[in-house]
């Protein structure tokens, strides 16, 4: 619903609280007043800070792996202790009034020590959310992931680079939702004209992605730089690659994405149909 409700025009700001798996975390997602980052936005920047942060690698530890859709008495279910709902909800119900006394939009998290009975907050900086209309599908992104993106390109200048792009998808929605980019392995080979992706501990960064988002986060696509001068207009080389990365990601029914940073904007590739 979350999810759904963000592309709908007509309805009222959202916010979204949940407990986590181990009953050990809580999290509230809040959009703005005027609805400019809606909770899928939200989502996403919430599964790039679990990624990043050191924080995030057991957040959501005690997760049963699987998606489950049946949503019925007899489903697949998980014990929390009743003090940690109660916990929790204490907070949560303090702080959904108090966020909603504010317009900004906010990305809240608590973590409890069961031992001791602290509690840590996080707070994850709110960024405004990019769309780009594909053929079949929206791509969704942020501006924290593009300036991620552009930092690398400069860092690895004159030579291009790039990596792999990890998000996740709602094929009912037709979306593909981008999350982070990951910087070019140490097997890479980078000049001023050509960027070739390595392998070294690319498989070992997208496991744990996995992890640390119960599962949510994969792989889909890939991103690499232009050198100076030259804007995000993809070469053939670059099509050539997309096409091939098409007909891999179709073997699983998914769609796959390319992103080319170029000096001063910024594309995202997509192929709907391969002939």
């Amino acid at each position: 619903y979350p999810r759904a409700a963000s592309l709908r025009d007509d309805l009222p700001r959202h916010m979204s609280a949940f407990l986590t798996p181990s009953g050990q975390g809580a999290v509230l997602l809040a959009e703005d007043s005027a609805r400019t980052v809606r909770l899928l936005s939200l989502e996403a920047q919430y599964y790039r800070s679990l990624i990043q942060e050191p924080w995030g690698a057991h957040h959501l530890q005690g997760h049963l792996g699987q998606f489950w859709s049946g949503a019925g008495c007899r489903d697949v279910s998980a014990v929390i202790p009743y003090s940690a709902v109660l916990a929790h909800a204490s907070t949560l119900s303090e702080q959904v009034r108090q966020v909603a006394d504010s317009p900004e939009a906010r990305i809240l998290i608590w973590t409890r020590d069961t031992q001791t009975g602290t509690v840590s907050r996080h707070e994850v900086a709110v960024r405004l959310p990019r769309s780009f209309v594909l053929a079949d599908r929206t791509a969704l992104a942020d501006e924290g992931l593009i300036e991620r993106l552009r930092a690398m390109r400069e860092r690895a200048l004159p030579s291009e680079t790039g990596g792999i792009l990890i998000g996740f998808y709602d094929l009912p929605l037709g979306l593909l939702v981008l999350v982070d980019a990951l910087p070019a392995p140490k097997d890479s080979r980078e000049d001023e004209t050509e960027f070739v992706r390595g392998t070294d501990g690319m498989l070992d960064a997208v496991r744990s992605a996995g992890a640390r988002t119960a599962g949510i986060v994969q792989y889909v696509g890939e991103w690499h730089s232009h050198p100076p001068g030259a804007g995000s207009r993809p070469s053939g080389r670059d099509l050539v690659q997309l096409k091939q990365l098409s007909e891999q990601m179709r073997n699983d029914g998914l769609p796959a994405i390319q992103v080319i940073v170029g000096e001063r904007d910024f594309s995202v590739g997509y192929m709907s149909e391969l002939r």
